[in-house]
């Protein structure tokens, strides 16, 4: 996986035991604005990034007709989502 770390917007939901699931994102691409639905959670984790409070999401998606794995973080402090991975 090739790292990006780049800024995006995302859409996602919480339940009402505070469990955040992210639905979709959207970033910009080659100058076009792109949005990707999240196919499949893999993996979730926290983690400490810098010192802050992290949740990783390991998701699938298809990309442009090919399934990908990529890393999504959300900075808790900062209330941020990463595109981390790709």
């Amino acid at each position: 996986m090739k790292l990006l770390n780049r800024p995006i917007d995302m859409i996602s939901w919480t339940s009402k035991d505070g469990t955040i699931t992210p639905v979709r994102f959207r970033m910009e691409e080659e100058g076009k604005t792109v949005v990707i639905p999240i196919g499949k959670i893999l993996q979730r984790e926290t983690n400490l990034f810098g010192g802050r409070q992290c949740l990783v999401f390991r998701c699938t998606s298809t990309f442009h007709g090919t399934e990908k794995i990529y890393e999504l973080t959300y900075i808790s402090d900062s209330r941020q989502w990463r595109l981390k991975k790709l």
